[in-house]
């Protein structure tokens, strides 16, 4: 007792054929994307590519750091009573340079953050 025809069947297994091929299509696809946005991201996590990119900005992050961790040892020493005048000057002078790098640190990583952020 066949109750469908010959063409059904056959018009029924070329579209599962069809439909099968197309799920491949679609699963080769989604691979595809998904590869390509693994890649992405790990490439956007790698420091060493935001290091290539952007060397001044993280050249700047990295003296903020050092002076801020400087700093941070250095205000924990106490001066003495009997440093000379010139050592005085020194130290009120490197303590304005290191004022002056750090807060262009600042501006800098500020601006970095702003462009990745941006993105």
């Amino acid at each position: 007792m066949n109750t469908m025809p010959e063409i059904n069947k056959e018009t029924l297994k070329n579209k599962k054929q069809e439909l099968e091929d197309e799920l491949s299509s679609i699963q080769d696809e989604i691979d595809h994307s998904l590869d390509k946005v693994r890649s992405d991201v790990s490439s956007s996590i790698n420091p060493l590519t935001h290091v290539r990119k952007n060397p001044l900005p993280m050249v700047g992050i990295a003296v903020l750091i050092g002076f801020l961790a400087g700093k941070e040892g250095s205000s924990s020493s106490s001066s003495s009573s009997d440093d000379s005048d010139s050592d005085k000057l020194t130290s009120t002078l490197w303590y304005e340079v290191k004022r002056l790098i750090t807060r262009k640190g600042i501006s800098y990583a500020t601006d970095y953050l702003e462009t990745l952020f941006q993105k």
